[in-house]
């Protein structure tokens, strides 16, 4: 019969990690959360991931969302957009020219006019949907790091 031996490394209790820390490293840039917590080639796949599905989603004519108080989805699909982090500022840009998240309630003033006319431009692309759906999944698909991060680090999961 043959006997198992234990690394004692392995079996060492983890250093106290404070599982905000990955969190926001994940927000910044998807993976660098992971890879804070060791896990470095897996923040690599995943920034890559969530990388490209943002790009195909801006080169597919997506349109980042718009607050829209008429239409309180809105709210949601900007917070999902917003998960990305600061990379989903290019999303703005190349949607709108500049970064802005709020449609001005006035159909008449000049930044209502000018956002709606860039978004119609966006939607009679036929790849506006897909565009759109890939931008939605690159926030959802890092707001899934963001709490696997957050898991990993309060030893939830390891």
């Amino acid at each position: 019969m043959s006997e198992t031996v234990l690394d004692p490394a392995a079996s060492a209790p983890r250093a106290s990690v404070d599982p905000w820390i990955p969190c926001l490293l994940a927000w910044l840039a998807p993976g660098l959360g992971h890879a804070y917590l060791g896990r470095k080639g897996r923040g690599a796949v995943f920034f890559v991931v969530v990388l490209a599905t943002l790009g195909l989603g801006i080169s597919s004519d997506g349109a980042a969302a718009l607050i829209d108080p008429h239409q309180p989805l809105t709210y949601l699909a900007t917070f999902d957009n917003l998960a990305v982090g600061p990379l989903e500022l290019l999303s703005r840009v190349a949607t709108y020219g500049r970064i802005v998240y709020r449609l001005p309630e006035d159909e008449a003033d000049p930044r209502h006019i000018e956002l709606t006319d860039r978004l119609r431009k966006k939607v009679r692309s036929v790849t506006f949907e897909y565009g759109n759906t890939f931008l939605l999944t690159a926030g959802l698909m890092n707001i899934l790091l963001i709490l696997d991060a957050f898991d990993i680090a309060t030893g939830r999961k390891d």
